[in-house]
C-alpha cells in the first residue's frame, strides 16, 4: 500500500514470522480501518496507522497473537535516489564503507557478500540505539520510524527491533532479531539472536520532515533527522535522579583512581579488569601511558581540578599515586623537536614511544596520531587556562611546548582547514588526511589564542571548524579513535563541540553558535534519550534505579 504525508509518498508493507520464515502479509490495507490478517498456521496480525494533530506525524500500532512464537514487521520503502540510513549508534549511512576494511565493523553495503559484517540489510535490537528510530535522510528532508523499544508479552518485558535496508527501506519489528549476525565486538560476529512474542503490541510513529532548500547548506546535509530525535527525546526522556553530590562523586572517582587504578609496582595508572563469576578480583590489565585520548591529559586535568573541590582530602589521596601536575609534566616532556609534536606515549612500550595499545589493530604504526596529540594539547591548554583563571601558577614549559605543537599543526594545516589523521615522527609531515581526529587541534588552538592573543591561532581554529562542520552536518564524523578502523564515530564531534563553544565565547560570532547547535544535535545521535533496561545484574535489578538517559553509548 502507499501512504502520503507532507507531500512524500512511500510504500508500507507488513510481514510475520513462522518457524524462522518471514511471510508477507498479502492483504488490502485501508488507512482508517487498518489491516487484520489471520495466518493459515494460526495467529492474528493487525496493524493500524492513524492521523495525529501534527501534520508531519502518523501513529501506528502492530499487534500479534499466535499459538506459536512469532514476530511482526512493518517496512517503509521510499522510491527514488538512495538515501542516507540512520539507526543511531548502529547505522550511519554505510558506516564509512569507503575506508573501513571489510569484516571489522557492520557496514550497510552490497559489496563483499562473502564477509559477515557486510550486508545490504541490518537489523538490531531497538534498545541498542540511542533513540529507537530507523530513519532515511533524503534531499528533501527525512522519513523515520520511531518505536517503543520494549513491549510486554505474558507480563514479561520483550525487546523490539529496528532495521535498515538498501536502497531505501527502513522498518521495525514486534520482537527483535539481530540480522545477519550479532555484532559482539570488532571483528567478532556472533550468531544471530532473537526474541519472539505470542500476544503483544508495539506502538510507534512515522515522521516526514521537510527541509527548505538552502544554497549555503553543506553538500551532504542530513540534519533533518535531528527534528525527529528532538521530538522523540521530549516524549521519552526520564530524568535520572542524583544519588550523590558533586563533591561525593569527585571523591569517589579520585578514591577509585588511587585505590583501584594506581599500579604502584609500575608507577602508572592502569586499566584493570576482572572476569566474573570465575574471577572477581580486579587486577592490572593495561598501563595508561598514552598522552591523550584514553589517558594522559584526560586524567591529569580532572586530577588537578580535584584539589579545588576536595582540598586536603585530594592531597592525602594523591600522596599514594601520581598527581595531575606530575602527569602534565610528563606529557609536556614528550615534546619531540623533529616532528614538532608530542611523543604519543609518556614512557616506552615494547621499545617505542609512539606505538601504543592501539597499534596491534594494524591501522596506525610508527607515526604520531592526531587523536593522542590533539587530545593532550587540548587538555594541557585547558588546564593552563583554568589555572590562570584561578590566579595560580604553572610551569612555563607547559605553555611553551604546547604553543610549539600548535605552530606545527598550523604549519601543516591544509588550505581547506583540515588537519592530519597521522603525522611523521622524524620530520614535519602529514601521512594520512582521512579522519576526524585532527579536529581536536581546533579547541586547543582556540585556547592558545585565549592565552596569547595571537590572531593566527584563532583563524586556524575557525578554518578547521568550518571544514569539519561539513562532516558534522553529513553525520559522517569518522576515524577519530584508532580502534574503530575509521568507521563513523562520536568522539571527534566532542572536539567540534568544544571548539565551536570556545570560539563563540571568545568572539561572539553567531556562525559558531549555529555550528555548536549542529554538533550538539549530532551528539544526541549517540546519547540515550530514554531509560533502558539492562539484561544482567547488578544493573538489571529494578531496585537499583538504573537510568541510562543522557549517557553516551560509547
Amino acid at each position: 500500500m502507499q501512504l502520503t504525508l507532507k507531500n512524500q509518498t512511500f510504500n508500507v508493507s507488513f510481514e510475520y514470522e513462522y518457524k524462522g520464515v518471514r511471510i508477507p502479509i498479502d492483504t488490502q490495507f485501508e488507512q482508517e480501518d487498518g489491516v487484520s490478517f489471520t495466518s493459515p498456521y494460526g495467529g492474528t496480525y493487525q496493524a493500524k496507522i492513524m492521523k495525529t494533530e501534527e501534520d508531519d506525524r502518523l501513529m501506528f500500532t502492530l499487534r500479534a497473537k499466535a499459538p506459536h512464537p512469532t514476530q511482526m514487521r512493518m517496512r517503509i520503502d521510499q522510491e527514488g535516489e538512495q538515501g542516507f540510513h540512520i539507526i543511531p549508534c548502529n547505522i550511519m549511512g554505510d558506516n564509512n564503507a569507503r575506508l573501513v576494511r571489510p569484516g571489522e565493523m557492520p557496514v550497510l553495503t552490497n559489496d563483499h557478500p562473502e564477509v559477515e559484517f557486510c550486508s545490504p540489510r541490518w537489523e538490531f535490537r531497538a534498545d541498542r540505539a540511542a533513540m529507537p528510530i530507523a530513519g532515511l535522510c533524503l534531499a528533501t528532508g527525512a522519513i523515520a520510524i520511531a518505536i517503543d523499544p520494549y513491549s510486554t508479552d505474558g507480563g514479561q518485558r520483550i525487546h523490539n527491533g529496528l532495521f535498515a535496508e538498501l536502497p531505501n527501506a527502513v522498518g521495525c519489528s514486534l520482537g527483535y532479531r539481530n540480522d545477519p549476525c550479532t555484532f559482539t565486538n570488532k571483528r567478532i560476529p556472533s550468531p544471530s539472536t532473537a526474541e519472539y512474542v505470542t500476544d503483544s503490541m508495539l506502538n510507534g510513529s512515522i515522521y516526514v520532515i521537510e527541509t527548505a532548500a538552502d544554497p549555503a547548506a553543506p553538500k551532504d546535509d542530513h540534519r533533518a533527522i535531528h527534528a525527529v530525535i528532538r521530538r522523540e527525546y521530549e516524549k521519552r526522556r526520564e530524568l535520572p535522579t542524583y544519588q550523590k553530590t558533586y563533591r561525593e562523586a569527585a571523591l569517589g572517582l579520585l578514591t577509585s583512581f588511587v585505590k583501584v587504578n594506581w599500579n604502584a609496582k609500575d608507577g602508572e595508572y592502569t586499566n584493570v579488569n576482572c572476569k566474573p563469576p570465575k574471577k572477581s578480583e580486579m587486577t592490572p590489565w593495561r598501563n595508561v601511558m598514552e598522552i591523550g585520548w584514553t589517558g594522559g591529559g584526560v586524567l591529569s586535568y580532572p586530577l588537578i581540578l580535584t584539589r579545588d573541590v576536595l582540598g586536603e582530602e585530594a592531597d592525602a589521596l594523591l600522596k599514594e599515586a601520581m598527581s595531575g601536575e606530575e602527569m602534565t609534566d610528563r606529557i609536556t616532556g614528550c615534546y619531540h623537536p623533529q616532528s614538532g609534536l608530542y611523543l604519543d606515549l609518556m614512557s616506552e612500550l615494547n621499545g617505542s614511544r609512539v606505538n601504543g595499545w592501539w597499534t596491534g589493530f594494524g591501522l596506525v604504526k610508527d607515526c604520531h596520531c592526531a587523536y593522542t596529540n590533539g587530545s593532550a594539547l587540548h587538555y594541557i591548554l585547558k588546564t593552563i587556562v583554568y589555572l590562570k583563571s584561578k590566579g595560580r601558577t604553572y610551569p612555563e614549559n607547559w605553555l611553551s611546548t604546547a604553543l610549539q605543537v600548535c605552530d606545527t599543526v598550523m604549519q601543516l594545516q591544509r588550505a581547506d582547514g583540515a588537519f592530519g589523521y597521522t603525522y611523521a615522527v622524524d620530520h614535519k609531515e602529514v601521512l594520512d588526511w582521512d579522519g576526524f581526529a585532527g579536529c581536536w587541534f581546533a579547541p586547543a588552538l582556540a585556547y592558545a589564542y585565549q592565552m596569547t592573543g595571537t590572531a593566527a591561532y584563532l583563524e586556524a581554529a575557525k578554518k578547521a571548524l568550518r571544514y569539519y562542520h561539513g562532516e558534522v552536518a553529513a553525520l559522517t564524523c569518522s576515524g577519530t579513535p584508532m580502534d574503530t578502523w575509521k568507521a563513523v564515530d562520536e568522539e571527534g564531534n566532542l572536539a567540534f563541540i568544544r571548539g565551536c563553544r570556545i570560539v563563540h565565547e571568545l568572539t561572539g560570532e553567531q556562525e559558531f553558535l549555529d555550528k555548536l547547535e549542529d554538533g550538539a544535535n549530532y551528539e544526541f545521535l549517540w546519547r540515550y534519550g530514554y531509560r533502558t533496561y539492562p539484561d544482567f545484574a547488578p544493573l538489571s535489578k529494578e531496585s537499583g534505579n538504573w537510568n541510562a538517559c543522557g549517557g553516551s553509548v560509547t
